[in-house]
């Protein structure tokens, strides 16, 4: 037949070759079980975690009080589940992730690029969620020993942590590796374990802020404001995109896990309720602990575990103890969750995608926690590094590239793909471009980039002064700099149209990705086994299968 390819020319599910292995071709089938509560489950572990925790308290630095920074995480989270949503819809749709769609928008060889920005943001993150990890160790081992807790420091200054740090640091790293085995489609259940806890543990924390402190949540909820209404603006403005810039890696991986979805729209309700609901309660608890120890100590604590910390060092009685212990390992299981899925697995699927013929999921998850221990990540947090605002401002790249992904399938691509193509490493794919590589996006994301740099430079230094206007465009980035890349990149391609195809797919589901249904809505002729007998054929279309499925509909 003249348009039916010959499987062979293209995918073995079990086999792997230097652009394919069974975890970066379309999900099959088989493997598509993740429904509401997974997605529920995935949003709440980005947002029921220490970092989003602290992230909800340190809004309150910017000059605004409880109820306005509350106000900026209700604004933030509706921008950010509409942004994941829609850079995740070729995930949803065609059950590819993030490092395979890199094909289509840089090219089959040009995807590299996509692909290494972020593989360094897994390894530096996985290296930062790690520390934080071992610190929540600690809290489990120092409530069930004193000596532990005052365990003593053996290091020279010079060495940027202690030896109860390294320690809690190894234990984490060893404990996180049976994880790294699960498979992903299965991470739904362990996601679910992990914001389960975490919630609790959250709650059991701010019950005892408040009934400690006399059943009051202190007074930074209703603080006056002293800022006028230019600068309460644009406080607002830095506080929504710094809610955005702690969130923006569940952004750029949603497409990783909403590719194992049952249906579409398990992902993108399970996307909205994760994210709003969750995503409000956590920093709330935050903001409530924080005001209410500040009034009864007179000293802020940030993080759920220096809280725990703090208990133990109190009053190291039963009561405390206990209490440490089940909080502590509460956030054990959380960073456990947020670092295998945001960063861990994450990672591994990119150098899956650059070294398919050797590295699968596992492996490259590996490799991510092996290269942790060279990132030091104890310098981030022991040092005068400036790693978190740094880290925290890092959207000024990933927005650009979020800009891209939106414009090039839902714009320029009209989402449609041809998922066959993205597994050929020859001219013959029509995502060769030129050589293999699509310039077009590269030059989109530089000059998307540019004007976002000044202000993430004064942010690690603040002595390198910068004008009122490039500093608004940075504290605005994530709508500034979309803008800009979006409308440069449509313009780009608009002028520059050869060698970029649009409007081809396949007319076979090559890969069994697709059910029925989606076989009749993307008008292909479904794989072999699932409805036919025998490899599909021209003459057995979906005329067939319509009429097969209106049989198997009740009346």
């Amino acid at each position: 037949m003249g348009f039916l390819k010959s499987l062979n020319d293209f995918i073995v599910l079990d086999e792997s070759n230097s652009m394919q292995n069974k975890d970066i071709v379309p999900i099959p089938i088989n493997r598509r079980r993740w429904k509401y509560f997974g997605y529920i489950s995935y949003w709440g572990i980005n947002s029921l975690c220490a970092v989003t925790w602290s992230a909800g308290s340190s809004l309150l630095s910017i000059g605004l009080n409880g109820s306005q920074t509350m106000g900026i995480v209700v604004v933030a989270n509706l921008l950010i589940s509409a942004a994941a949503i829609l850079n995740s819809m070729y995930g949803s749709e065609y059950h590819i992730g993030y490092s395979v769609f890199q094909r289509v928008v840089f090219g089959i060889r040009g995807s590299v690029f996509g692909i290494l920005i972020r593989v360094l943001l897994s390894v530096v993150w996985f290296a930062s969620q790690a520390w934080l990890g071992g610190l929540c160790v600690n809290i489990v081992l120092s409530s069930w020993s004193r000596a532990y807790l005052n365990m003593e420091n053996t290091f020279p200054d010079s060495v940027k942590m202690t030896s109860q740090e390294l320690c809690g640091f190894v234990i984490y790293l060893v404990i996180t590796v049976p994880f790294l085995m699960i498979p992903p489609e299965f991470y739904d259940y362990f996601l679910a374990c992990g914001s389960t806890a975490i919630f609790f543990v959250g709650m059991g924390i701010t019950i005892w802020a408040v009934k400690d402190n006399n059943n009051s949540y202190g007074t930074l909820m209703n603080a006056a404001v002293t800022l006028s209404s230019s600068e309460k603006g644009w406080a607002w403005m830095y506080g929504i995109n710094s809610w955005y810039s702690s969130l923006v890696a569940g952004i750029s991986n949603q497409s990783d896990y909403s590719r194992f979805n049952t249906k579409p729209r398990h992902s993108y309700i399970g996307t909205i309720v994760g994210t709003n609901v969750t995503g409000f309660i956590v920093p709330l608890y935050g903001i409530i602990t924080c005001s209410a120890m500040l009034e009864k100590y007179g000293e802020e604590f940030w993080t759920p575990d220096s809280i725990c910390m703090f208990w133990l060092q109190q009053n190291y009685s039963s009561k405390a103890r206990a209490g440490a212990f089940f909080c502590g390992l509460g956030l054990v299981f959380s960073q456990l969750s947020i670092n295998c899925v945001g960063n861990g697995i994450s990672g591994g699927m990119d150098l899956s995608a650059i070294f398919p013929r050797y590295i699968n999921i596992k492996r490259g998850a590996m490799i991510i926690l092996i290269l942790s221990w060279p990132t030091q990540p104890w310098l981030f947090y022991n040092s005068s590094s400036t790693f978190i605002t740094v880290m925290s401002s890092f959207s000024v790249f990933i927005t650009p590239l979020v800009a891209i992904y939106m414009l090039e399938y839902l714009v320029l691509r009209k989402r449609i793909l041809r998922l066959s193509d993205c597994y050929i490493n020859s001219s013959k794919s029509i995502y060769w471009y030129t050589a293999g590589f699509n310039w077009r996006p590269m030059v989109a994301f530089v000059c998307g980039c540019a004007p976002g740099l000044p202000g993430l430079i004064n942010a690690a230094n603040p002595d390198i002064t910068i004008s009122d206007g490039i500093l608004h465009f940075f504290q605005g980035s994530f709508i500034f700099q979309f803008a800009v890349t979006a409308v440069l990149y449509y313009a780009i391609c608009s002028v520059f149209k050869n060698n970029f195809k649009v409007g081809e797919k396949d007319a076979i589901d090559y890969f069994n990705t697709f059910d029925a249904e989606e076989c009749i809505k993307w008008n292909l002729i479904p794989y072999d086994g699932q409805v036919f007998d025998g490899e599909p054929s021209e003459e057995t279309s979906l005329v067939e299968l319509e009429a097969k499925l209106s049989k198997q509909s009740p009346a």
